[in-house]
């Protein structure tokens, strides 16, 4: 974790949240004016601690508007006796929640396990966008090959074969042949 902001009610309940991540070399910036927290450019930081209850309301819509504007791993500070409730109300922010009192082992292993989480889901997301890619390439070039058997009377593998060949012999992707072939009997017919 190299930048995280604190919010929360006191200056004291800041000094004691940086205290207990003093040893992992994080850069700490502390807030405990909900005014100056809600106009915080957050962008630049890795995690997020609120400390409920703040100022001026509980927190929780403040955690929603973190989630909003940032990338950020959000860690909610909650009494225990509430710990549960507080989770099933932000759970759609993906925050997690850390019952208080904890320990500083405790604090530093959620702010862990919360960013491996986040990178394990950049991952997935990555995985699912290179896969969508994929498909919507391949349903593309499906149409084109279509096109191929239609109005040049290529059997599907000889379709797919001109297909890759020209991609081959022009440097290109067989999306963007499969684009042109499409461009080109798109007045034609309708695919």
């Amino acid at each position: 974790m190299s930048r995280v902001f604190i919010n929360a009610k006191t200056e004291m309940i800041c000094g004691t949240i940086s205290a207990a991540l003093e040893d992992t070399g994080a850069e700490i910036t502390c807030c405990f004016d909900d005014e100056e927290a809600a106009a915080a450019d957050l962008s630049g930081y890795d995690v997020v601690i609120v400390s409920t209850p703040l100022r001026s309301e509980f927190g929780l819509n403040y955690v929603a508007e973190i989630h909003d504007r940032t990338g950020a791993v959000i860690i909610v500070l909650a009494k225990t006796e509430i710990a549960d409730e507080v989770q099933n109300r932000i759970k759609f922010t993906g925050a997690y929640v850390l019952p208080r009192p904890f320990t500083k082992q405790a604090l530093v292993q959620t702010i862990r396990m919360a960013q491996m989480a986040k990178e394990n889901m950049q991952r997935l997301e990555q995985e699912r966008s290179k896969l969508s890619k994929q498909l919507e390439d391949t349903k593309i070039i499906d149409r084109a090959k279509c096109c191929l058997i239609q109005y040049l009377n290529l059997t599907e593998n000889q379709a797919h074969r001109h297909i890759q060949k020209l991609a081959m012999d022009t440097r290109r992707t067989q999306r963007e042949i499969a684009d042109d072939i499409l461009n080109t009997y798109s007045g034609m017919t309708n695919v």
